[in-house]
């Protein structure tokens, strides 16, 4: 009896050696579930059945993809589209939509109120061409994703001037597409003008300018920014003389009068 005693005391401390954690009683589950509940507040949680399951931004199974749950995974819920598809949950990429499908419920999902119509709008690709998704509202930005026609897409922002918006892919890729390309739905009137914070381009229009250490003609050269090539802007001078870019030498100043300013120096204190 005493070595049976030992034998277990010793099976405990190895499997704390090894950071093996004892399973949890279906009491301690219980207590669990009812802790997630509550972050819901409706009392109504989601249990994960599907290997890997999408966490989308919106109610569709093109929205962009916040993260993913794996399988037996709890989530609190808060809300339901009208037919019961899809529901909102809290969930470690924040708050989403799952696909009811491939979840169980501790209760029914009528009890739950219908939330989708606080969902944000969204775009669908009508051009039967691919539609390129940059990082910037202009062809000079690079691109960051490619669309195709019947591609949905959440919107985000739009441009001050009407002729972009700012999308999120499905495959969660921020960017811009063209207005013409896409036909979008819903409420926009609480979507900000992003375009007025998108990073600035200088598209040097003179063969090989001058990248110097400081916003001066007298300043040390540290490089030459060529000529065609499109850079960020991160600094500009009071005057509006003066724009620092960045590249393949670092940081540096170029003077304004050589390159054509893309996008919107407001950001800077300054107009176009």
């Amino acid at each position: 009896m005493k070595r049976l005693g030992i034998l277990c005391l010793s099976v405990v401390l190895l499997g704390g050696l090894l950071g093996i954690q004892p399973t949890p009683s279906r009491a301690d589950s219980s207590d669990q579930t009812a802790q997630l509940a509550a972050q819901g507040g409706t009392g109504i949680v989601a249990t994960i059945k599907a290997e890997r399951l999408n966490v989308r931004r919106v109610p569709r199974a093109n929205g962009s993809i916040l993260g993913v749950l794996t399988r037996e995974s709890v989530v609190p819920l808060i809300g339901r589209d009208r037919v019961g598809a899809w529901l909102e949950a809290v969930t470690p990429f924040g708050i989403g939509w799952i696909n009811a499908r491939w979840v169980s419920t501790n209760a029914s999902i009528l009890n739950l109120p219908i939330t989708d119509d606080q969902v944000l709008p969204f775009a669908t690709v009508i051009t039967s061409a691919v539609v390129f998704v940059r990082r910037g509202p202009s062809v000079e930005y690079p691109i960051v994703d490619r669309l195709r026609i019947g591609d949905e897409v959440d919107v985000i922002g739009l441009h001050s001037r009407n002729t972009h918006v700012e999308v999120v892919t499905p495959r969660g890729r921020r960017g811009w597409v063209v207005l013409e390309a896409v036909r979008v739905e819903g409420d926009l009137s609480e979507l900000p003008f992003s375009d007025l914070t998108v990073t600035p381009l200088a598209k040097v229009n003179t063969f090989r300018l001058r990248v110097r250490q400081l916003p001066s003609q007298t300043a040390p050269v540290i490089g030459k920014a060529r000529l065609g090539v499109a850079y960020d802007i991160v600094g500009v001078t009071s005057d509006g003389l003066w724009l620092q870019i960045t590249g393949d030498f670092g940081r540096g100043w170029v003077a304004r009068r050589f390159v054509i300013v893309i996008g919107n120096l407001g950001q800077f204190g300054l107009d176009h």
